[in-house]
């Protein structure tokens, strides 16, 4: 007995990629419009028979541009800013290599 197994060409997974990714997209677009709306009615718990809405302050996010830090700091001081390519290595990371895929529509 003899087993054959058929796989998919990559056409038809592209395709199905392609189309799956262009209904997130769509998809997406109406999520953030509904969230605007709903925001617009201000904080509290909104309650649906199927669904139950929480909309809630959240502060903003402080970050911190340590290069303009440094740069000042270094003026102040009067020296120039030129890390060494040993410290630059020092605290730089770096994530693994990986493959990515983006699909477009012909």
């Amino acid at each position: 007995m003899t087993t054959i197994t058929l796989t998919p060409s990559i056409d038809t997974l592209i395709n199905e990629y392609g189309s799956i990714n262009a209904e997130i997209t769509r998809l997406t677009k109406i999520k953030e419009s509904l969230s605007k709306d709903i925001k617009a009615l201000g904080a509290g718990r909104y309650e649906t028979p199927i669904y139950s809405g929480l909309v809630f302050p959240v502060s903003g996010k402080e970050t911190t541009d340590w290069h303009s830090v440094a740069v000042r700091f270094c003026e102040i001081k009067g020296f120039a800013f030129d890390p060494s390519s040993q410290l630059l290595s020092a605290h730089t990371k770096r994530t693994e290599d990986s493959l990515s895929l983006r699909v477009t529509k012909v």
